[in-house]
C-alpha cells in the first residue's frame, strides 16, 4: 500500500466511496474514462477517455489541459486554459467528478488545526468515541458518581486531542466528536485514547471503562463549527461498530496513513453499516502495546 506522504488526489467513485490516488514521481499523469489514464473514471461518461495530465514541476504539481478534454477542467469552479498550479485545498472538477487537491507537507509545515486545511468545505479526519454500555453503567453508579466518572472519562480523551492536535467538534452526551486536519494525528490520538483509558482501567479505582472509537477522512461540509456529510456518518457508524476497546477506521483513513509510524492494521472487509448503502472498507487499529508488533488472531495485517 502506497505511503502517502506525498500530495494526493482524494475523489469519489459512483457509489461515494471515497479514494486515494497518491501523486508521486517525476512523469506526468493522466486523468481520463479510458483504459489507458493513470487515475481512471470509468463510471463518468462526462470525462473524456483521456481529459487532463498531471505534471510535476520544481516540487509542485501542475494541472493541464490544453484542449484535449471535451468539456473542460475547473479548479474551483474556474475553466483552466492551458495549465495551472494545484495549491493545498483546490477542487478540481473532470466532467461530474470533484477531486480535492491534498498537499500533506502543508501538515509538516505545521498545520494543527481543522481551520488551516479547511474552509466551507476540504478533507477533514474525524474521530468518534463512544462510552460503551454506558446506560447501565450509569444505573449502577448513581447520579453523582456517575456524572463524576463521565468527567474524568472526557477530560481523558479531551487532553489526548488537545495533544495530538484534534479539535473537538461537539460532544454527543456519551461521547466526542473530534476533528484532525491529519489522518496520521486522528490514529495517534486514538492510541492514545485507549492506552489512558486501559491504564485508568488498570488503577482499580472506579468502574472499568470500555471505549469505541471510529475513523474516517473525507470531504466534508461545515457550518460554523460543525461538519457534515458521508465521511462524518462514516466514522459515527464506525464508532457505533466497533466493540469495547476497538478502533475501526475505513480504507481512506487506512491508504493516508499508509506506512507512517509503523502501525498495525488487521482487514475486516468491507462492512455493512447502518444507513449507508455500501458497504464500507474497514479496518481494526493495534492499540495495546503487547500487540503493536503481533499477529492479529483474525483478518489480515498490513
Amino acid at each position: 500500500m502506497a505511503d502517502v506522504t506525498a500530495p494526493f488526489l482524494l475523489y469519489p467513485d459512483r457509489a461515494g466511496n471515497e479514494h486515494v490516488f497518491p501523486l508521486e514521481g517525476e512523469r506526468a499523469m493522466t486523468i481520463g474514462r479510458g483504459d489507458d489514464a493513470d487515475l481512471r473514471l470509468p463510471w463518468d461518461r462526462s470525462v473524456s477517455l483521456v481529459h487532463s495530465e498531471l505534471v510535476p514541476a520544481a516540487g509542485q504539481w501542475l494541472i493541464v489541459d490544453d484542449g484535449i478534454s471535451r468539456n473542460g477542467t475547473f479548479v474551483n469552479d474556474q475553466l483552466i486554459g492551458g495549465r495551472r498550479r494545484l495549491r493545498h485545498g483546490d477542487v478540481v472538477r473532470v466532467g461530474a467528478t470533484s477531486l480535492s487537491f491534498n498537499d500533506a507537507r502543508v501538515e509538516r509545515r505545521g498545520s494543527t488545526t481543522i481551520a488551516d486545511s479547511i474552509s466551507d468545505t476540504g478533507v477533514v479526519s474525524l474521530l468518534f468515541t463512544d462510552l460503551a454500555g454506558s446506560a447501565a453503567l450509569l444505573d449502577r453508579l448513581g447520579d453523582d458518581a456517575g456524572e463524576r466518572m463521565l468527567r474524568e472519562h472526557f477530560a481523558v480523551l479531551r487532553k489526548a486531542a488537545a495533544e495530538l492536535g484534534g479539535r473537538e467538534v461537539k460532544s454527543l452526551g456519551d461521547g466526542l466528536m473530534i476533528g484532525f486536519s491529519s489522518a496520521l494525528a486522528a490514529v495517534r490520538c486514538a492510541i492514545a485514547m485507549q492506552q489512558r483509558i486501559a491504564a485508568r482501567n488498570a488503577q482499580g479505582s472506579g468502574e472499568a471503562i470500555g471505549l469505541r472509537i471510529g475513523l474516517n477522512s473525507g470531504e466534508v461540509s461545515s457550518t460554523g463549527d460543525d461538519y457534515f456529510g458521508t465521511p462524518v456518518i462514516v466514522a459515527k457508524r464506525l464508532c457505533d461498530e466497533a466493540r469495547a476497546g476497538q478502533i475501526l477506521l475505513s480504507g481512506v483513513v487506512r491508504a493516508l496513513v499508509g506506512s507512517r509510524g509503523g502501525y498495525r492494521f488487521t482487514d475486516l472487509g468491507a462492512l455493512t453499516l447502518k444507513g449507508l448503502a455500501d458497504p464500507v472498507s474497514t479496518f481494526e487499529l493495534a492499540w495495546r502495546s503487547s500487540t503493536l508488533q503481533e499477529s492479529s488472531p483474525r483478518g489480515q495485517m498490513t
